[in-house]
């Protein structure tokens, strides 16, 4: 039988900085600062001096290293699937706020 562990942060509470956001997401600092330039990741506060990362970044830089490992995407990739991810998720949300509003509505 096969154990593991899963470390669990409760980042909405508390941010993290740009090289712990590398350490916990398995990213490059170099990779994460691309993804960040671009938009694809974004700190709580962009105009801080020292940026910080809640639990949206850490769930699109986790996200972000899967589809790196599993599809050997670049930067550029990479920014592009997670806008996509981000934009699926958004509609599937308004989907379901909508649906929800149907009267008789069939599960």
């Amino acid at each position: 039988m096969r154990v593991e562990l899963t470390e669990v942060l409760w980042l909405e509470e508390h941010a993290v900085s740009l090289s712990e956001l590398a350490e916990l997401s398995g990213l490059s600092l170099p990779m994460l600062e691309e993804l960040i330039g671009s938009g694809a990741i974004e700190p709580i506060d962009a105009a801080s001096a020292q940026p910080l990362f809640g639990a949206a970044a850490m769930s699109a830089a986790r996200q972000a290293r899967r589809l790196r490992e599993d599809f050997e995407l670049d930067s550029a990739g990479l920014s592009v699937a997670l806008s996509l991810l981000e934009r699926i998720q958004a509609l599937e949300q308004q989907l379901r706020s909508l649906q929800a509003r149907l009267p008789g509505r069939i599960r």
